[in-house]
């Protein structure tokens, strides 16, 4: 069916910042992802998905991490390899355990 309508919405800046992130979150357009709210129907699509943007997400917070206590400890590690990939089966377990509970 061909698209016609038009809604026009005023929104500040912040909402509208936090409207964009989250259909981008969802792999939607923001029109498609306010269609969808607003008629009530789901706005993820895929759980798996969802679940590796978090691991990608939590990945992401560990590498910085590694990256600023490696600066402040330069003769003294704090966190090596070997604790990084435990860090990262543990996140990766985590996420696991929610999808298969389904709790996205």
């Amino acid at each position: 069916m061909r698209k016609t309508a038009r809604v026009d919405l005023r929104l500040t800046p912040e909402d509208k910042i936090a409207i964009e992130k989250r259909a981008r979150e969802r792999n939607l357009t923001v029109v498609d992802f306010l269609t969808r709210a607003g008629l009530g129907r789901a706005t993820r699509q895929r759980a798996d998905v969802d679940a590796i943007n978090e691991l990608r997400s939590c990945v992401d917070e560990l590498k910085a991490i590694h990256h600023v206590l490696n600066r402040i400890a330069d003769g003294d590690k704090l966190i090596t390899p070997v604790n990084m990939n435990a860090q990262m089966l543990a996140i990766t377990m985590a996420i696991q355990r929610v999808w298969d509970n389904r709790e996205y």
